[in-house]
């Protein structure tokens, strides 16, 4: 019953005595083609004619390809696993497999891969002592880093490699759900 009353009062206002169009509009409207055509004209223009992009163009980084190992890459450019230069394990969980060069502990950056071999932070470790002291940072950026997600800061006592009092400042490469991969 409620379905037949909306249903007729629906009829009611779509019918022509209601609905009145302005007069400009009625001269115009017969001048158009249907809703549907016009759909198809853009589409076929859009295809004919690609987009222009009025003389700006942007530079655009070069994305390392999914072929790509970064781990192999990071190596090359003087990173090393960071438990072959300390007592560290292999797979640090929350971390992964960890790489560093040696040259810039202790602030890193460390390169942190999951199993697979793929980037998934760089974490900075910043020493309190150089906070207290209000000591800036240049965190350089890597060119084969890609874009962070996501960033998180917390407070360790220190651990092999790094054994003072310091922050980790983790920039995340992949989104809160993919940090489970290296989680174990």
């Amino acid at each position: 019953m409620h379905r037949l009353m909306v249903a007729a009062a629906l009829s009611a206002l779509s019918a022509a005595s209601l609905v009145t169009v302005p007069a400009f509009a009625q001269s115009a409207q017969s001048a158009f083609p249907p809703a549907a055509y016009e759909t198809e004209m853009v589409r076929a223009e859009r295809r004919h004619h690609p987009r222009q992009h009025h003389g700006v163009r942007r530079k655009r980084h070069k994305k390392p390809e999914r072929s790509e190992n970064l781990q192999a890459i990071a190596v090359k450019q003087g990173y090393k696993k960071v438990s072959d230069l300390v007592q560290f394990p292999n797979f640090f969980p929350g971390l992964g497999i960890i790489y560093v060069k040696p040259d810039t502990l202790p602030l890193g950056p460390f390169l942190c891969f999951d199993r697979q071999k793929r980037l998934v932070a760089t974490v900075y470790m910043v020493p309190i002592k150089d906070i207290d002291d209000h000591k800036t940072f240049d965190a350089a950026a890597r060119a084969f880093a890609p874009k962070v997600d996501h960033t998180t800061m917390y407070f360790n006592a220190g651990h092999p490699g790094v054994d003072m009092p310091h922050y980790h400042i983790v920039l995340w490469h992949v989104s809160k759900d993919e940090e489970k991969r290296v989680a174990q």
